[in-house]
């Protein structure tokens, strides 16, 4: 007995070990597949992230929209549409105002969507044919070689070198340098006429300058000067280019290799770097062959680049400043354009860094397509958008990998250590599941409507609740749409309320067979229900919500009955709180009741009209 019972207990410490054997294996391959898991999950975090950091872009059609609805019906842009017909719009900014809505239009090849005829009749309306006879307060020793004409930035002011250089650039814009009721001889000869011995120029609308030649005066005269001059084919005469081009390099301060406001001043100003680069290139002709080659031959135009790099650029933020002693040394939009303009020009892009100026321009977005809060602003995005060939659509997003699944269930190992208590744990495991399959349906029971088989009231809002905290986390989208049968009192008053309670019945399938998996419906309240979207931003709510009503409105109900239903659809925002949230969804319900129903409306925006779609 002794020898069988040996071999017994031999065959049982051979299981054993067999069983500690499979149970170390299974062990193994469970934490090393639980590593491969992670390590795929880590290397899409890391992709995510580098997505989100490389993921930027702008929209052209945003901005095309938003320069569009700020053009007034008189040719003019203004900076708040709200306020178009307020006289105040019209001011002496305005002209210059429309240049750079003219000129973002034009980078963005999208002229032809904004009423270019009457920008070039407000443009004309500020011309003055002949200057001295129309302001005869103007000093006769500078204006004595007339007739002289330009332009003024309104009736009744001075007229002036920078209004005169707007206005040639957009009728050049617009093709409208050729108008007979312009006469570009005497507009140059106005230009001209502010040309100081030293080569430099003056401007009357600089009075705090007076006649002093400025870096300034001089940018805004050679390039109204350039644009005509390009236009009618006839270059520069040699002596000006030469003393126009000796005021330039007389201004350039040695000591930093920037450029200061005038000859014998230190640099402190990126601008006038800018206007040292585009007088030049204007003297050279404009073009991207002769305008880059007189540049280069009359500006070290590297040294200049390591000036605005080395004294100018807020690297923590990825953009230039305009002056370069604090407080003013801040990030700006419109002295990172001018800067990009001219290292792209001049064929040094390698000396930006041109991911962290999209990213900053992109940054500065207001509203869709709306750029640092002004139109100047939204200009210089647009620039360096354009210089810098920034993308027009998001990148694909990275693929999560798959769920994980372990290859097999996690008690696997621990089972052939307790084999001999497995009876035990299948019974309690079976009844664990028991009791979980019982209280499952209880809660399903709990939260489900039991006329219509939606969820409920509560069960809804517990699940907005998490998804609402799911949004938040991964900053995903999510919708509500809340929808209200019309004139349902009708039906019930028709068939019954028996009846009703068969047509909310029908309805409820109705809209559950056109809903996706992660979609839930839930009863909100007598013949009122609500849907949560999850993943479903504004537009594609919108678009469910319209299917349904059309869907409805088809639909035959229970003793032939028809009916329609009104829609209001919310997409959540930031930090919103769940009845913030569905209130508005209400409120855009509201709308729709009071716009005549059978009809979807969405949450309104600012000021602007809630968007509504009907039969």
């Amino acid at each position: 007995m002794t020898k069988p019972l040996t071999h017994t207990n031999t065959f049982i410490f051979l299981l054993a070990l067999v069983f500690v054997g499979v149970a170390c294996y299974l062990q193994w391959e469970l934490i090393a597949s639980h590593r491969r898991a992670d390590q795929a999950q880590t290397a899409y975090r890391t992709a995510l992230r580098d997505y989100r950091h490389r993921n930027i872009y702008y929209d052209p059609e945003a901005t095309i929209a938003w320069l569009r609805e700020r053009q007034h019906p008189a040719g003019y842009f203004v900076p708040n549409p709200d306020l178009m017909f307020e006289p105040s719009q019209r001011n002496a900014n305005t002209l210059r105002a429309t240049r750079y809505a003219v000129a973002t239009l034009r980078e963005l090849n999208a002229l032809d969507r904004i009423n270019g005829r009457a920008v070039v009749e407000f443009v004309l309306s500020n011309h003055v044919p002949d200057v001295t006879t129309v302001d005869p307060s103007l000093d006769p020793r500078v204006y004595r070689h007339g007739p002289y004409a330009a332009f003024r930035t309104l009736e009744g002011e001075t007229v002036g070198v920078r209004p005169t250089m707007d206005a040639l650039i957009i009728l050049d814009s617009l093709g409208a340098l050729d108008d007979p009721r312009i006469d570009l001889e005497r507009i140059e000869r106005f230009i001209l006429a502010h040309q100081n011995p030293d080569g430099g120029f003056w401007d009357e609308h600089y009075p705090e300058q007076g006649r002093a030649s400025s870096m300034k005066c001089t940018s805004f005269a050679l390039r109204g000067l350039g644009v005509i001059h390009r236009h009618t084919g006839k270059p520069f005469p040699q002596s000006f280019a030469r003393r126009v081009a000796g005021f330039v390099e007389r201004s350039r301060d040695t000591a930093s290799g920037g450029y200061g406001a005038a000859p014998a001043l230190p640099a402190r100003d990126l601008y006038n770097v800018f206007r040292a680069f585009v007088t030049l290139w204007w003297l050279g002709g404009g073009d991207q062959v002769t305008g880059k080659a007189w540049v280069n031959g009359h500006m070290d135009v590297d040294r200049a680049l390591d000036y605005a790099r080395r004294e100018h650029y807020l690297a923590d933020q990825g953009a230039y400043s305009r002056f370069r002693s604090r407080p003013q040394r801040r990030p700006s939009l419109k002295a990172s354009h001018l800067l990009v303009w001219m290292a792209t020009a001049m064929g040094r892009r390698d000396w930006l860094d041109t991911e962290a100026l999209i990213r900053f321009a992109a940054s500065q977005e207001s509203r869709p397509g709306e750029y640092g809060g002004d139109i100047y602003s939204t200009y210089s995005a647009t620039g360096i958008f354009r210089k810098l060939d920034a993308r027009t659509a998001p990148l694909p997003e990275p693929t999560p990998p798959p769920h994980y699944q372990p290859p097999f269930p996690a008690y696997f190992p621990p089972l052939f250590f307790v084999l001999a208590l497995v009876t035990l744990t299948l019974g309690f495991f079976a009844r664990r599941q028991e009791l979980e399959a019982i209280n499952r349906a209880l809660a399903r029971q709990a939260a489900t409507d039991g006329l219509t088989g939606a969820v409920n009231r509560l069960r809804f809002e517990q699940v907005l609740a998490s998804e609402i905290q799911r949004a938040r986390r991964h900053g995903t989208p999510l919708s509500v749409i809340l929808l209200d049968a019309d004139h349902f009192k009708t039906v019930n008053d028709t068939h019954g309320h028996l009846g009703g309670d068969r047509v909310l019945k029908r309805l409820a399938e109705i809209i559950e067979a056109e809903l996706r998996e992660p979609d839930l419906l839930a009863r909100w309240g007598g013949e009122e229900f609500v849907i949560l979207a999850p993943g479903t931003d504004l537009q594609g709510a919108c678009q469910l919500a319209e299917k349904l009503r059309r869907r409805i409105e088809r639909a035959t109900f229970n003793g032939g009955c028809s009916l329609t239903c009104s829609f209001g659809v919310a997409a959540y925002r930031s930090e919103e709180s769940p009845e913030g949230f569905v209130e508005r969804a209400d409120q855009a319900l509201y709308r729709a009741k009071r716009a005549g129903r059978n009809r979807v409306c969405l949450e309104g925006r600012s000021s602007q009209t809630a968007a509504c779609t009907s039969g």
